[in-house]
Parts: C-alpha cells; sequence; structure tokens
C-alpha cells in the first residue's frame, strides 16, 4: 500500500496540471514551429517546461483551398497530396495538453496564400478546421495530428484582408459546442490600433485573447506604447467584455527589428501598470526558440517573464504568499465567456500564489526582425518552409506592409485580396538552405520576412539572416515595371495618380515609403540601411523598405 503522502502527492500534482486558467493575468503564450533563432527544440521538450501555459502551431500558411502546414524541420513526412503527417508533433501535443498546456493551430503568418472571398467561403472553412484538426471528421479528410485534437486556433493575418474571420469564428464557436472540451480561439493584431488583417474579427467575433504585438511598430513598449488604446477596445468594443489581451514581446534581440526589452525593471514595470486592467491576461513571446535561448540574468528570457508575472499576482494578491498555499476556485463558462464551449459547463481551476506552482508550456512565438525579411528553409526529400510572423510598423488606422502587383496588371493589388508568397530559392548546399524576401518595416524598423515554399508556395518566419534577393532575368516584365516605378517614384510621382485608397503603398522622392490613410498619403522614414523601392520576383511587383544596396537591380 502507497504511503498516504505519495497519494496526496499525486492527487496534488493531477490538479496542478488541470489547472490551466483562462482567466489568469500570469500565463505565458509562446509561438511554436518556426525555429526563428536557427534551430529549436521538440514541441515535447518545450512542454516540460512549466514556464508556458499557452502553445501556438506557426503556421497553417495555405487556405481555404490547398492546406498546408509548415513547422520548419519538425515535420518532413507527407500525405500523398503533400499536406505535411506530423505522428511526432501529435504525440507532443498530447503530451503538452497532459501537462496541463493549451495548444492552439496558428493560422496566417506574414506571406501566406491565404484569405476568403466572402463570409460565406470562411463559414464552409470552419467546418474543414473542425474536421481537420477538431474532433469532426469525414470521409477523405487527411488529419496533419492524426487523433491528436488542437485546443482552438490563432489568427496571425497578415495580409490585410480582414474579410470572413469574424464568420469564421462565429461558425466555430458553433462546432465548437459539439466537442468535449474548451476551445479557444485567438488573434494576433499588431499594436496599432484598429490592425488592417484582424480588427474586424476582434471587433465583431468572440475572441478569447489578444496576442498583441508591440515589436517592429511605432507603438512599442519603449516608443509610443499604446495599452490604453487597447483596454478600451476591450471594454467598448470587443464582443467578449473579458477578452484578454496580452503583451507580445520578441523572445531576445534577434527574435524582431524593435521592441526587445533587455531591461528586467522595465518589463517588470510596463507590466506592474497595464496589469492593473481585468483584461490583461500575460506576456506572448517570439518565439519558443528565441525565449528559451536567450539568457538574461542568468534565467530563460521565458523564465524571466513568468517570473515577472507572478511577483506582480503576488504582490496585488490579497492571497497569503505562502509557497505552499494554494486556492482554488470553481467557476462557470459559456459561449460569452472566455471558454469557447457554448453549453453551459463547471470547470476547477487552481491557482498557486508561488511562481513554482503556475502550470506553463512552453512554444514559439511569430515576429518579425531586421530590416529585410528572411526565412529558414529546410530541405529533405521534400521542401520544407519556415513561415514566420512579421509584424509591420505602420502609424495609420489601416496599414501595409507591402504592395504587390502581378502581370499583366500595372496597378498594386487591394489589401483585399488574398496574398500569394512569391519567393527564391538558391539551391542547397546542405541540410537547411535560407532564403530571403524584402519586406516593409515601418517606423521605427524593419521586418524580416521568409518566402520559401513548397507547394502551393508560401513562407514566413523571420531570422537574423540578411537576404540574398536574386535579381530578375533581363527584360523580364515583372523587373521592368519596377524599374519604372522607381523613376516615378524618384520623380516625386508617387502612385501616378492624384488619389490613392486606403492602405495603399508607394514611395516617395527621398525614400520614404507613404501608406494612404483616408486619402492622404502618410509618409514614415524606414530603418537605418533600407530605402523605400519597387522589386520584383519572378512576376510579382513589390514595394516595401528593403535593403539599399540592392535597389541599384531595379533602377533605370
Amino acid at each position: 500500500m502507497f504511503p498516504l503522502r505519495f497519494v496526496l502527492f499525486a492527487i496534488l500534482q493531477l490538479i496542478f496540471v488541470s489547472a490551466f486558467d483562462a482567466n489568469s493575468k500570469q500565463n505565458v503564450a509562446v509561438y511554436w514551429g518556426q525555429a526563428s533563432a536557427g534551430s529549436q527544440e521538440s514541441l515535447g521538450t518545450y512542454c516540460q517546461s512549466d514556464n508556458v501555459d499557452i502553445v501556438l502551431l506557426s503556421f497553417l500558411y495555405s487556405f481555404p483551398d490547398n492546406l498546408a502546414v509548415n513547422f520548419a524541420s519538425a515535420c518532413t513526412d507527407t500525405f500523398e497530396d503533400g499536406l505535411l503527417h506530423c505522428s511526432s508533433i501529435a504525440a507532443d501535443i498530447k503530451t503538452c495538453q497532459d501537462k496541463g498546456k493549451k495548444v492552439l493551430l496558428s493560422m496566417g503568418g506574414a506571406i501566406g496564400s491565404y484569405g476568403f472571398t466572402d463570409d460565406k467561403q470562411a463559414e464552409d472553412f470552419a467546418t474543414t478546421l473542425w474536421n481537420t484538426f477538431g474532433e469532426g471528421s469525414a470521409d477523405g479528410v487527411e488529419r496533419p495530428f492524426d487523433s491528436a485534437v488542437v485546443d482552438g486556433f490563432d489568427f496571425d493575418i497578415e495580409n490585410n484582408n480582414p474579410k470572413g474571420y469574424a464568420a469564421l469564428a462565429t461558425k466555430l464557436r458553433t462546432l465548437f459546442s459539439k466537442g468535449t472540451k474548451d476551445y479557444y480561439i485567438s488573434a494576433a493584431p499588431q499594436c496599432f490600433y484598429p490592425d488592417a488583417s484582424v480588427g474586424d474579427a476582434l471587433a465583431n467575433a468572440d475572441i478569447d485573447f489578444a496576442f498583441i504585438q508591440f515589436y517592429n511598430n511605432y507603438c512599442n513598449v519603449d516608443k509610443q506604447f499604446n495599452w490604453d488604446t487597447w483596454t478600451d477596445f476591450a471594454q467598448n468594443t470587443s464582443p467578449n467584455k473579458d477578452i484578454k489581451l496580452y503583451l507580445g514581446l520578441p523572445g531576445s534581440a534577434t527574435g524582431a527589428g524593435s521592441g526587445y526589452i533587455s531591461d528586467l525593471g522595465l518589463v517588470e514595470s510596463t507590466v506592474k501598470k497595464i496589469s492593473e486592467s481585468p483584461n490583461f491576461g500575460g506576456i506572448m513571446l517570439w518565439d519558443a526558440s528565441q525565449g528559451f535561448t536567450n539568457t538574461v540574468d542568468g534565467k530563460p528570457y521565458v523564465e524571466q517573464m513568468k517570473d515577472i508575472l507572478n511577483k506582480d499576482a503576488v504582490s496585488n494578491s490579497a492571497a497569503p504568499s505562502s509557497a505552499s498555499q494554494a486556492t482554488s476556485s470553481t467557476s462557470t463558462s459559456s459561449s460569452s465567456s472566455s471558454s469557447s464551449s457554448s453549453t453551459t459547463t463547471t470547470s476547477t481551476s487552481t491557482s498557486v500564489s508561488s511562481s513554482t506552482a503556475a502550470p506553463t508550456t512552453t512554444t514559439a512565438s511569430s515576429s518579425s526582425s531586421s530590416s529585410s525579411f528572411s526565412s529558414t528553409l529546410t530541405l529533405t526529400s521534400a521542401i520544407t518552409t519556415t513561415l514566420s510572423k512579421s509584424t509591420l510598423s505602420v502609424s495609420t488606422t489601416t496599414s501595409n506592409t507591402k504592395t504587390s502587383e502581378t502581370k499583366p496588371e500595372t496597378k498594386t493589388l487591394q489589401p483585399t485580396t488574398p496574398t500569394t508568397t512569391s519567393i527564391s530559392t538558391p539551391a542547397p548546399t546542405s541540410s537547411s538552405v535560407s532564403t530571403t524576401k524584402a519586406t516593409t518595416t515601418l517606423q521605427p524598423t524593419t521586418t524580416q520576412q521568409p518566402t520559401t515554399t513548397q507547394q502551393p508556395t508560401t513562407t514566413q518566419q523571420p531570422t537574423t539572416t540578411q537576404p540574398s534577393q536574386t535579381a530578375q532575368p533581363s527584360g523580364s516584365w515583372a523587373e521592368n515595371r519596377a524599374k519604372e516605378l522607381n523613376q516615378q517614384f524618384s520623380e516625386g510621382k508617387m502612385n501616378g495618380k492624384d488619389t490613392c485608397f486606403d492602405g495603399e503603398i508607394s514611395c516617395d522622392s527621398v525614400g520614404k515609403i507613404a501608406i494612404c490613410n483616408y486619402g492622404e498619403w502618410v509618409h514614415t522614414e524606414c530603418a537605418a540601411g533600407t530605402t523605400c523601392f519597387a522589386y520584383s520576383d519572378d512576376s510579382v511587383v513589390s514595394i516595401s523598405c528593403n535593403f539599399s544596396y540592392l535597389k541599384a537591380d531595379w533602377t533605370l
């Protein structure tokens, strides 16, 4: 017979494992899958940590047609049609969930072949998500994670096409009500408000978590920090008045072009202030590979973030601060609460007043890095793209990082169309190859963006690699068009018209990037070492901030 103390210990462990609290202010969310630091541990390895509570698998980067996921080198097996079949990740998802972590699948990324034409298409796709990654089933459906079921979906939409995501979230809620557990929906807006891509979903759908990207933007914590704008949104605009807002930060200096905070005192004072809001939920990091390898004052950065959250919780709590004391509470959730289940259920959550008791999980977040974008591509028998979540920095209400046009059109694409990534892949010389793509990072810095792909094509994920842009063959349509645009920009003619549409991108004569906002151009300096110009890749012409030394390739 087991001694009573072992039985009690086992019971306590069980309580702690099941103690994820969506309403907590001490949660840490991390994106995992893109290895932005250059390499990453397995999902299951990160989930052994007590410093993360929510793991965001990045990314489902192609939808609703030609469904495709990418997790760098963590998954290379495929079904016959090319869709990744990730049995090891499936096992790790279950491991994470057994340890009390919530695992969400992140959709989108900085550059992806995704987007909806209308609400009906988005609603239909909700069923595809449910059958492919949730508790649904249908004949012929391939499940990348086998029998593993994610705990919800994250909208990391960055192509300035907001159409359909509110309808998708609403339809998912209906499907979640048929499930056997709570599900969550999150969004990852950039800090400027409203976000051009997920602003509509946040304003018109029941979203549980907002992982706000306070990096690569003018609204970084150390700049024009606009947390009050987001708390106002939570209380006066969001359909879910209990939505939890997360302070999104890079996990290290190489995790983004700007926004990383090495000064733990600044992080602590910021958290102390913003956690007074009932909508504060915790900290999001991009990404796990950055946050766990970056050591600050003798501890991984992710652990420092968890310590700061727990310290603030203890200082603001009326509960005893004894490390051994825990309190439990019972709460009821419904479709309007932070729980995604639409049927009323009762769940018991346990919170611990010490930093050692709070359950967490490890994962990675997506973020952009350095003035041009690069992605890491791992080549095995099939090409694996590295996706990443890059951020834009725009101070206007409708922003866009890049304008593209494809042959034979000579106008810039409207930001309401799905974005397709154009890629340049250098010949592999080893098992991993890095490809790059320039993108815009507006004031104060630039964002890194990867561009590689497997079939069908797309990729996102910042790394610190500098881009190796490949010029187009002389005389190609795209190259000639880019050169014509740059000549036009140098003459101060912007888009060549007297008017502009909201979200349109152009360059001025001195190399600033300009974004059309309410019919007027808003000019912003590019980051040091970069300038605004048009460039081409295959048959696509793009306009953004890019490395200055590359401009000559597209100059008449």
